[in-house]
């Protein structure tokens, strides 16, 4: 929704301006055992911007980590895992007819309750397949009705969302199991390691099949 585009987004990359990383801390010892993120949960949260049809699910088993080192190369993305969510849409009779997407998950940042999940879409209900979708994920430590998540197509423009770029968690939770995060500190990187390459530039929007349900 491109008239939200200046909500205020939870910028989760280690820097997008990044040119400098031999200061970045000392190797990871040998044979030590690599740290990472995980996000985990399933829940239904209540979409403020959609109030005659508010209820979205999301369903999230992420793991890994922002980044990785590639011989002597810093390489963005180091993850694992699926953000599967349903977009319910009354049918008319009284029901609803439930329309599930997929993110193939390739990027997870988390600090404290905090966490960004990013990957690409498996192709569907809008997205076509390879378009970058991510969420935000606040795991908070008063218990899981207090459990908060934002999508990257909810409140601001879909169609150019960096890797590990996305709103601030703003659905509220409504029911279900909530959400776990468990931070791993940032992967540590040699003295002397290249730089990441520049992010893609976004792609021209494709527009939706005929038919497509809307993505919000």
């Amino acid at each position: 929704m491109a008239g939200f585009g200046k909500v205020a987004m939870v910028m989760a990359v280690v820097g997008a301006g990044l040119t400098v990383v031999g200061s970045a801390g000392p190797s990871q010892a040998a044979g030590q055992q690599r740290q990472e993120g995980h996000v985990t949960g399933d829940a239904w949260v209540s979409y403020s911007l959609d109030p005659g049809n508010p209820l979205r699910r999301f369903v999230v088993d992420a793991h890994g980590n922002p980044y990785k080192v590639v011989g002597n190369k810093l390489v963005w993305g180091d993850a694992r895992g699926t953000v599967k969510f349903d977009h319910p849409v009354p049918d008319g009779n009284g029901g609803v007819t439930h329309h599930w997407g997929a993110i193939a998950v390739d990027y997870v940042m988390t600090a404290g309750p905090v966490a960004v999940v990013s990957g690409t879409s498996t192709g569907n209900i809008g997205f076509p397949r390879g378009m970058r979708l991510s969420v935000s994920v606040y795991d908070d430590p008063r218990g899981r009705r207090f459990d908060r998540l934002g999508f990257s197509w909810g409140v601001i423009d879909p169609s150019c969302v960096p890797s590990g770029l996305a709103p601030a968690p703003f659905t509220a939770y409504e029911s279900g199991k909530g959400y776990t995060v468990r931070a791993a500190e940032l992967p540590a990187v040699s003295p002397g390691v290249e730089p990441p390459d520049a992010m893609v530039p976004c792609p021209p929007a494709a527009e939706p099949a005929a038919g497509a349900i809307p993505a919000g």
